[in-house]
């Protein structure tokens, strides 16, 4: 860290997320560097007269500029810049992914043992869209398989984010998977939803 930031008592009181990045560091959070820096320099905010609600909204400051960052950067720097701040202020934050829960994702780690996870499993972390037709049809089996030992009940927002990564691998249009996932019946039956054929694909239909 600066030294002249170590140095300096800044009066902080009831700034602001982006008013203490003005005063601790006031350089744009556009690169890995820069990012790295400011993580550093926060450490600060755990020595000044600051209460925990700004040092999570400066959790969330970076964490939004760790994720602008997501088309230039690869999915293991957005990762090791997002432990980065995770180690150094994630203890004073309770939720340290401040962005939306995604359900599929969150089977998707289930579906994936600690040991038969590879890089690409962290792609997907960073951004589903990274996601691939097999990890999608590895992780509906896992949930399909869940629903018939009745070790889960699909709520509302769960249901919903399944059937978003259906359509997503349906609009590939790879019939192996579309006539694969048409034999997952107690999964499609717990989403209420049927895939019929449309025009020359297929589309999801609510029961």
């Amino acid at each position: 860290m600066d030294k002249e930031v170590l140095s300096n008592n800044y009066e902080l009181k009831e700034l602001t997320a982006i008013e203490i990045w003005g005063k601790l560091y006031n350089k744009e959070l556009n690169s890995k560097k820069n990012i790295l820096e400011y993580i550093d320099i926060s450490r600060v905010l755990k020595k000044e007269n600051v209460n925990e609600e700004q040092i999570k909204d400066t959790y969330n400051y970076i964490y939004e500029h760790i994720e602008g960052l997501k088309d230039s950067i690869k999915p293991n720097t957005m990762m090791y810049l997002k432990n980065s701040l995770k180690s150094q202020l994630g203890k004073y934050v309770k939720e340290k992914d401040p962005k939306p829960v995604n359900y599929f994702i969150e089977f998707f780690k289930e579906a994936y043992p600690v040991n038969a996870r590879k890089k690409d499993f962290t792609w997907v972390l960073m951004d589903i869209n990274n996601i691939t037709e097999e990890q999608i049809w590895t992780t509906l089996v896992y949930i399909n398989r869940e629903c018939i030992n009745n070790s889960i009940t699909l709520n509302t927002d769960e249901k919903k984010d399944i059937i978003k990564v259906i359509e997503k691998l349906i609009s590939k249009n790879n019939i192996k998977y579309i006539n694969d996932l048409r034999t997952l019946k107690q999964l499609t039956d717990a989403l209420g939803i049927g895939i019929v054929s449309a025009g020359n694909g297929f589309k999801v239909i609510y029961k």
